[in-house]
Formats: structure tokens, C-alpha cells, sequence
């Protein structure tokens, strides 16, 4: 995690805001997540780090690193009695970088297993950048340039993008469905995705996939149920989100 987090800081904190202050419990899930995001010192986070995150015991926190600066604020995404999954929102000046971070109890204490940002190689904001200063493009182009757009995006604008866009993806699924394929791709093709399709190992679930970049993929997932979602974890869908009844958001890594 010392790369992600090196990458992070990198940029100029000058926004000097409150962190947001819950009622937590000391030890529970939502407290060791507080205290490794917002709080500008955790002396006792050796005790509180398992599996990969025992070789940055050495390293700051989230929350060193702001040193009382930016605001944090999360969410609980996966909860089980020994599991427990929380996205973490941290807001510098006018940006907003996401995290996932990942929990396991071990006997009767919670332990912070693991850290994940979905962070792009550089050159994706760099074409991104380069194809929106152009003063015209071709349809081609245009939808390359939504899909780098969408593949950028933080959570909260990939949430208000689709729902936004609601309606088409609800058509995009029934042309799915109905195998008619030109509808699809011309579906796609006005939302900025790349492509739709079904999975073996998820039934029950479609997938409509914004850009895949290596192992790195984002996109929506329309379920019939939650229980037939893929398991989030920091090996593989390291983000799965509700957005709408039924529909979700995913990142893979």
C-alpha cells in the first residue's frame, strides 16, 4: 500500500475541513476505519493490521497523511460476522479519491486486512484530457471519450451518471435479452460502454462493462438478486455498490 498511498499525496492539500464524526464503538469495524482514515495519529494500529497490511506497520495511515485536512466519510458495503467491507470517500479542495478497505475478525477482534484504491496509469488521464480539448470528433471518438470519462469518474458521478441514464440501460438489458444485437450496440454505444454480457460463474447477473484496462475493469451489474452478486474482495471485485433497486456498480482489479 506504501506506492498507493505515496500517489495520493502527491498533490497539494490546502483544503483544511472537519472530519466527520460518528458514533462508533473503540474496536469495532466502523472505529478501526476512522481511525486509519481520519484520525491524525494511530499508535495502536500494529495491533490492528492482519494479512498484507502487517508490512506497512511502519507506514503512515490514510489519516497521518492528511494530518487533519480534507474530510472522510464511509459507508459499510459488505457485512458479515467475520468480514467487513467499507467504502471510504476522502475529499481534498474540490477532489475526491476513493477507497476500499477490507476487515476480518480474528477470534473476537477486528483486524484491517487490506487497502485498495482503483487507480488508472497516468496515460488514460492523459488521452482523456487530450480527446476532450478537441474541438471535433468522430462518432467513434465520442463514445471512446464518454467510456474514458465514465472509467475516470468517482463513485458518486458514476452513480448520478446512471441515474441519469436509467432508462437506457433498462432498454439495453431487454435488447440483450431479446438478442437484438444492433439495439445493443447502438445502446452502448449512447451510454459510453464498451460491452454487455452474461457470466456462468454469476447467473442471475448481467454485466454491462464500461473499459477493461489489463485486470482493471469497471462497469454495471443488473441482479435479480443480491445474493447472486460476486463476492467483493481486494484480490478481484474489490467494489460492488448499489445504485438503483437491482442495479450496481463494480471495479475490478
Amino acid at each position: 500500500m506504501k506506492k498507493l498511498v505515496s500517489n495520493i499525496f502527491a498533490i497539494s492539500i490546502l483544503f483544511a475541513g472537519q472530519i466527520n464524526s460518528q458514533q462508533i464503538s473503540v474496536s469495532s469495524p466502523e472505529w478501526l476505519v476512522d481511525m486509519f482514515f481520519s484520525k491524525s495519529s494511530f499508535l495502536e494500529k500494529a495491533n490492528y493490521y492482519s494479512g498484507e497490511m502487517l508490512s506497512e506497520i511502519n507506514e503512515p495511515t490514510i489519516g497521518e497523511e492528511l494530518n487533519g485536512k480534507g474530510e472522510v466519510a464511509f459507508r459499510q458495503i459488505k457485512a458479515t460476522n467475520d468480514e467487513s467491507v467499507f467504502a471510504v470517500e476522502v475529499k481534498l479542495e474540490n477532489k475526491i479519491i476513493d477507497f476500499y478497505s477490507y476487515l476480518k475478525k480474528e477470534g473476537d477482534h477486528w483486524k484491517i486486512t487490506a487497502v485498495r484504491r482503483f487507480l488508472l496509469p497516468h496515460f488514460i488521464y492523459t488521452v482523456r484530457d487530450s480527446l476532450s480539448n478537441l474541438k471535433s470528433l468522430s462518432s467513434n471518438d465520442s463514445t471512446f471519450l464518454l467510456s474514458l470519462k465514465l472509467f475516470t469518474m468517482t463513485d458518486a458521478e458514476l452513480k448520478n451518471f446512471f441515474k441519469d441514464e436509467k432508462e437506457n440501460f433498462q432498454s439495453m438489458i431487454s435488447s440483450f435479452n431479446k438478442g437484438s444485437g444492433d439495439q445493443v450496440d447502438k445502446g452502448l454505444a449512447e451510454v459510453g460502454c464498451n460491452a454487455i454480457y452474461s457470466d456462468k460463474k454469476y447467473p442471475g447477473c448481467i454485466f454491462i462493462q464500461i473499459l477493461k484496462f489489463e485486470t482493471m475493469e469497471t462497469g454495471f451489474i443488473q441482479a435479480a438478486d443480491e445474493v447472486l452478486l460476486p463476492e467483493i474482495s481486494p484480490e478481484d471485485f474489490i467494489y460492488i455498490d448499489e445504485v438503483s433497486p437491482g442495479w450496481f456498480i463494480y471495479r475490478v482489479m
